[in-house]
């Protein structure tokens, strides 16, 4: 038997969880910002007609807005992003765990083969 052993386990990770969550995060991320789109193309309208003090608070209450709701499509896609990427070390783990285990399997194989052989080499006196 070879003096290693592989890991045995599989890597646990709900890639469809995963996947799911990823998708949910871009999709909240792109409504975020269809939804900034609206309310800019809509505020546009009013901001034509409007002056004053009232105007400008509007117009500095709505940029907060929509930097607050840009930063937040930003962090859904990033968060996205780690999923994916934590999705994908997942993966490359499991394989590696798998080619370990053929490489082990492989080994033990030839270990077995060499000890029949020395085995049949002794019975036959030899």
């Amino acid at each position: 038997m070879p003096n290693w052993q592989p890991n045995w386990n599989d890597v646990r990770w709900d890639w469809g969880a995963a996947n799911a969550a990823s998708a949910a995060l871009r999709r909240s991320a792109d409504k975020l910002d269809s939804f900034a789109h609206e309310r800019s193309r809509v505020a546009s309208d009013a901001q034509r007609e409007w002056r004053g003090r009232y105007r400008q608070e509007f117009d500095q209450q709505l940029q907060a807005m929509l930097n607050r709701s840009a930063n937040l499509a930003a962090e859904m896609r990033h968060a996205a992003w780690r999923i994916d990427q934590a999705s994908a070390r997942a993966w490359e783990e499991q394989r590696h765990r798998e080619r370990e285990r053929e490489r082990w399997r492989r080994e033990k194989e030839e270990e077995d083969r060499r000890r029949r052989e020395e085995e049949e080499r002794k019975r036959r006196g030899g």
